[in-house]
């Protein structure tokens, strides 16, 4: 059986398709579907078994096959693969099943309004799904599928899709009598949280066991807990992450490499899943550009994720040639890379540090978006992206010496054991930058070697602040800088202020205005917004500035975090002269450096996020790597080229003439 880990070039394949439509798979040819693979260099294709709607693509006993289906779709797939030696795993969807919720509404989850999951017929969007109960009698049903499908086809995995009790919780008839013989009460939404974690743990386990005893070398991938607490609770029960990130679609670009930098702790295979739609999944006359497809590939594989790519079938069962020309276009270059990768591991100078938002059972509850990345930690990675920071992205309970820089963005809370631990940290000689409301719990600081003492919070909507020479590179030092969003003021006792804020005339409201916006700046202030501790090992902002990067794209704001980055680490991995659309990865391979580099090139399109339509490379990149000695050998595996290279001053010092969208760079030392 091929394993997931050795499937580099993947196509995850939708098919929900409503039983409205009467011509399903009249179309397919099962030479034709594996010969389109094929020729985009495909190895592994995730195919349908059931889909949103409920409907079965198989000849089923225990589920319903869609109406309008003449054949056993999911087994002449799963034969026309197998013998061309492409991989292919079993799509099932569990909680969402419009058909079963029709006919058993008893066994929708419920909100906390008393009111069942399904769709609302005068609302948009149309395309809710009735939403399945994992405490219900429903279960049954499915695990009696799963055990059917597991048996009957030859397949190399099971992706369980939508594997979620709604945050936090339901409070259908199952749960609520769950809930009082286990001694929890629902209507506390700390209970109702640890509640789902119950229920959601149980139904893994249980359908982990089936599948071991039917085909225990399949691969098995539960999907829909997008949060950092997904890996903690469901790791024991997965054969490796795929993290579904389409960056077009609701995730954006800072969703993928903040999971997959936090995922890759945990030793397990990863897989990066983008799409090849324009918008997101269903998005069927949706073709993204072959730049931008390429773009993200690259920047899956130098996250050291093997790759998928979404596509969604036609009802009638073909595949869209358009489509895997692009796929096959960035796959052609995935299949040389993919060789050079195997075994290398990241190098690292700093971490995200993403601590806790609440007490609750569930040790991680994010404020923001659903997706699971609020404003501040996205802030965080596409500030540290743009200015080439060799970053992970670990909890409180991971170990923190692998990293000579933590940084906490904005927002968290210590408990004593994880305090204990950080001091620790500084004492053994690692640095920590920290920001806004970081480790702040009843009126306190509580990060070890802060000298901070608040006195008040957010005073106005929008104050400045004014920077010290120390981290004034780049920066203006005699101008008034707008935090947009104000932040906690803080008595300094100890240490150097490194930047200081300054107040406008007043809060800015209906009866107290000036102008358009918001109030100048009008005096000094005793304040830090930049303060330095005594032995110079951490440093406090006083605002929110990465969700205030994150949302305002202000550069200043990037500018003064690099400094700070900068003043704390000393000598930095990787240095470059390349636009902040430029993103670096280096890894490290027996006694060899692997670097990627990423190009993107926005186009501006109005509301949506970004795309790149056309590419026009930059005439030279220049890239410094800090290493021990000098190379012997530099050289390029996706072109065959050598860039221009010479060691000085402890770094390698690469020239890249017009870089393409992705390249891979291999220095080899000794």
């Amino acid at each position: 059986m091929i394993g997931v880990s050795e499937t580099y070039r993947q196509v995850h394949l939708d098919f929900h398709t409503s039983p409205l439509i009467r011509d399903v798979g009249s179309e397919f040819r099962p030479e034709e579907f594996v010969e389109m693979l094929r020729r985009a260099s495909v190895n592994s294709v995730t195919v349908f078994a059931k889909c949103h709607h409920g409907m079965s693509y198989y000849d089923t006993r225990v589920g319903v096959k869609h109406p309008a289906l003449k054949t056993d779709l999911l087994g002449e797939m799963v034969e026309a693969c197998h013998s061309y030696g492409i991989r292919v795993a079993a799509y099932y969807s569990v909680c969402w099943d419009s058909h079963m919720g029709e006919q058993h509404p008893e066994w929708l989850q419920v909100g906390l309004d008393g009111s069942p999951l399904r769709p609302k017929p005068f609302e948009r969007p149309y395309y809710s799904w009735e939403t399945l109960c994992l405490n219900s009698p429903y279960t049954s049903y499915v695990k009696a599928q799963i055990e059917e499908i597991m048996g009957l086809y030859e397949v190399d995995g099971i992706f369980l899709d939508i594997v979620s009790q709604r945050r936090p919780g339901c409070i259908c008839r199952y749960c609520r009598e769950s809930m009082a013989s286990l001694g929890l009460d629902y209507s506390d939404q700390d209970d109702l949280r640890l509640h789902s974690r119950i229920v959601e743990e149980r139904f893994m386990k249980d359908v982990r066991a089936i599948v071991e005893e039917k085909r225990a070398s399949a691969s098995i991938f539960f999907n829909g807990m997008s949060n950092l607490n997904m890996a903690r609770m469901a790791e024991p029960y997965m054969s490796h992450f795929e993290i579904e990130s389409l960056p077009t679609g609701p995730w954006g670009y800072y969703h993928f490499p903040f999971y997959a930098r936090y995922l890759r702790n945990f030793g397990k295979p990863l897989v990066g899943m983008t799409g090849r739609f324009h918008t997101s999944w269903a998005d069927f006359g949706g073709l993204k550009p072959s730049t931008q497809l390429l773009y993200e590939v690259g920047r899956i594989l130098g996250h050291g994720c093997t790759v998928s790519v979404g596509d969604q079938m036609h009802p009638r069962g073909f595949l869209d040639r358009a489509v895997y020309e692009n796929i096959g276009a960035a796959y052609r270059v995935a299949e040389v890379v993919e060789k050079v990768v195997r075994g290398s591991e990241p190098v690292y100078e700093a971490a995200i540090l993403a601590l806790p938002r609440t007490r609750g059972p569930d040790k991680y509850v994010l404020e923001g978006e659903v997706f699971g990345v609020d404003d501040s930690l996205a802030g965080a990675v596409k500030l540290l992206l743009e200015e080439k920071v060799q970053f992970g992205v670990i909890d409180p309970w991971m170990d923190f010496s692998k990293y000579r820089l933590l940084i906490i963005p904005d927002r968290g809370l210590l408990d004593d054991e994880v305090r204990s631990n950080l001091s620790q940290y500084i004492s053994s000689g690692g640095r920590v930058l920290l920001s806004y409301r970081a480790t702040l719990e009843d009126g306190v600081i509580r990060c070890p070697g802060v000298d901070l003492y608040p006195v008040g919070e957010d005073r106005y909507d929008v104050d400045f602040f004014r920077v010290e020479p120390a981290i004034g590179e780049g920066l203006p030092t005699d101008f008034d800088i707008a935090m947009y969003g104000s932040g906690i003021y803080c008595e300094m006792r100890s240490g150097t202020a490194l930047a200081r804020i300054r107040e406008p005339y007043f809060r800015r409201s209906f009866r107290e205005y000036t102008s358009h916006t918001y109030t100048p700046a009008a005096k000094s202030s005793p304040y830090p917004a930049v303060a330095l501790s005594q032995d110079h090992k951490v440093i406090y902002i006083y605002s929110q500035i990465f969700a205030a990067y994150y949302r305002y794209g202000y550069s200043l704001y990037r500018k003064l975090v690099r400094n700070c980055v900068n003043l704390l680490l000393g000598e930095r991995l990787v240095l470059a002269e390349a636009p902040s659309s430029t993103e670096a990865y280096l890894w490290s391979k027996d006694d060899s450096h692997i670097l990627h580099i990423v190009n993107f090139l926005p186009s501006r399109v109005g509301k949506h996020p970004e795309y790149m339509d056309e590419y026009y490379p930059p005439d030279l990149v220049r890239l410094r790597i800090r290493a021990k000695t000098g190379p012997r050998r530099v050289y390029s595996p996706v072109t065959g080229g050598t860039p221009l290279h010479h060691f000085r001053d402890g770094y390698v010092e690469l020239g890249i003439r017009s870089p393409p969208i992705y390249d891979v760079f291999i220095i080899e030392y000794g």
